[in-house]
């Protein structure tokens, strides 16, 4: 079957004529008269379209829509009955941290600072990681699959068959602290330019971070576990600088087996000399971990501004004679006394909690009664003639005191004859449960009230967020691949999704929101893209987003998700 026009008069009308043979001759059959197709009103179009339609033809019907379009007609809708939803893709999040990285500039930034080469460009694929990790944390092999179903080929104009597992390997290669830092430090700087802020204070802090698989051996060490003891896994340990609104300053990776005080000088070395002069002068605030007296006297002489809690206790540092009692001292909050006192430009401020003395000295009890237990019951076995030697028990004795942290408050005396041994407290148990309660800190800002300097040290819950952050939603640890290169790039992907994440929370407070940035993405979420194909039509893919109302609509503003209502990736096929 197939349209014929007729002319009568200078009007032209339209047939639907089918074509038969037989005995040697040809005819031509009348299926459908449609008469005149110009000038018609919508309904009248809509009745012929469907009396074409009921003829069965499908290549028929496409004759004859593109016939009215030709005439001036809009373009039909498809029918559901030929139209297929091919798939549905997430949308929103990724697009929110796409132009988080476009008002950051974050791809130009690394652009030029990239070696010039075959391969997908390192900025773009330095995006997309960021954008997995905070999205999908998982390995790099479930990387590329993630990719080739996400929105960001049709943001960032990256194909997905360039996405390979060895391009992301070698773009973690390129990832190396002699190009990452300055991105760090210049991403920092506009962060603070785009969200108006000043930096009033560095808070530095470490955390470990297992390796799986076939290990790095440089980086991955065996050393002390965070939650204490040491790790059964080799590991390796991330130092993050974070300003008092959890932007990221930056990061540094050590082995595993450093100890925190040893990467103080290097990281304040960084600050002075890498960033500008409003974060070469901020404090710095670290914990006990970090602040060795020797440390202190390095930043006293340096004139750094610093805030630290000691690890050395006020006894041991001649505090409590200038003191006096600390049950005379004032009460800052419930429970929680304070005073200070100012030595050599320093003003050193000394706590007492009743809850932590408590809490501490029971747990150091407990721990004695567990350890007195394990004694007895070795005791007993070395009785019923179970221990063989006295190189036997003395390894089963320091086990038992070794494994509760005994070996300072128990001396363990073996008897001349046979394997029995005797057990007595050496006192120092009191002398620690005297100091057990005592916080010491240390800071340049003198100015400070004992309550003020506490309050201003407490705000360190912004770093250990951070912190939290990367291990839990971003998937930082543990680490499977194994060349230190890659390992350092591994770290920096995911330091990099955090600042983006960070400038997302950024955004929501400076547009007076209350949701957090994980909320936000979780309505977010609910923006998708269907790709419709309409089946045999030369209308192809098309793509169309979910409702955008109420809150989610909010938020497309608050992101800028959209450009005079126009969404990216929605013009064009695929």
């Amino acid at each position: 079957m197939y349209l014929a026009p007729k002319t009568v008069k200078g009007l032209r009308y339209y047939y639907v004529l089918a074509s038969r043979r037989g005995d040697n001759r040809h005819w031509k059959d009348v299926r459908l008269y449609l008469g005149r197709l110009d000038g018609l009103e919508l309904a009248e179009l809509e009745r012929k379209r469907q009396q074409v339609r009921a003829l069965g033809d499908s290549s028929l019907s496409l004759a004859f829509d593109a016939l009215l379009v030709k005439l001036g007609h809009p373009v039909p809708l498809p029918s559901l009955r030929d139209v297929d939803l091919a798939r549905v893709r997430s949308y929103g999040p990724e697009l929110t941290f796409v132009k988080l990285a476009e008002e950051l500039r974050l791809i130009e930034l690394i652009e030029s600072d990239s070696p010039k080469g075959g391969g997908p460009p390192l900025g773009k694929m330095t995006l997309a990681l960021a954008v997995y990790a905070n999205l999908r944390p998982g390995s790099l092999w479930r990387f590329v699959e993630w990719y080739r179903r996400s929105p960001l080929p049709l943001f960032l104009q990256l194909p997905p068959d360039q996405v390979t597992y060895e391009a992301t390997l070698n773009t973690l290669d390129y990832l190396q602290p002699e190009r990452t830092r300055s991105w760090e430090s210049e991403l920092y700087a506009r962060v603070r330019k785009i969200f108006h802020y000043d930096c009033e204070r560095i808070d530095i802090d470490a955390t470990v971070v297992e390796l799986s698989g076939k290990l790095c051996r440089v980086l991955a060490k065996f050393g002390h576990s965070k939650q204490g003891g040491t790790s059964k896994h080799r590991q390796i340990m991330v130092t993050f600088l974070v300003d008092q609104r959890g932007s990221l300053l930056g990061h540094e990776v050590f082995p595993g087996n450093t100890n925190d005080t040893r990467t103080l000088a290097t990281v304040d070395r960084r600050l002075r000399e890498e960033y500008d002069s409003s974060v070469a002068k901020a404090p710095r605030v670290v914990d006990r971990g970090y602040a060795s007296l020797e440390n202190v006297r390095k930043l006293c002489r340096r004139k750094e501004r610093f805030l630290v809690a000691l690890r050395a206790q006020p006894k041991g540092l001649h505090l409590l004679e200038a003191l006096g009692p600390q049950e005379r001292w004032p009460e800052i909050r419930p429970g929680v006394r304070a005073a200070s006192v100012e030595r050599e430009g320093l003003k050193y401020v000394v706590t007492w909690n009743d809850e932590v003395a408590e809490r501490n000295g029971n747990g150091r009890k407990a721990k004695l009664g567990k350890a007195r237990a394990a004694l007895d019951t070795l005791a007993r076995a070395i009785a019923e003639g179970r221990v063989k030697s006295r190189s036997e028990r003395d390894a089963k004795v320091g086990a038992i005191l070794r494994k509760f942290g005994m070996s300072r408050y128990l001396r363990v005396k073996g008897a001349r004859k046979g394997f029995g041994f005797t057990v007595e407290e050496t006192g120092a148990l009191e002398s620690k449960e005297a100091e057990a309660g005592y916080q010491v800190y240390a800071t340049t800002e003198r100015w400070l009230a004992e309550g003020e300097v506490v309050g201003f040290y407490r705000q360190r819950d912004r770093i250990d967020k951070s912190i939290r952050t990367m291990s839990s939603c971003l998937g930082l640890g543990p680490v499977y691949v194994s060349k230190p290169e890659r390992v350092r790039g591994h770290v920096f992907v995911h330091a990099l999704g955090y600042q983006l994440r960070n400038a997302g929370q950024l955004r929501l407070e400076e547009k007076g929101e209350t949701m957090s940035i994980d909320e936000a993405l979780w309505e977010l979420e609910q923006l998708q893209i269907g790709e419709l194909v309409a089946k045999g039509s030369d209308v192809g893919v098309v793509r169309k987003l979910t409702r955008t109302d109420g809150t989610l609509a909010h938020l497309v503003q608050v992101f800028s998700l959209s450009e005079d209502g126009q969404f990216p990736g929605l013009e064009g096929g695929i």
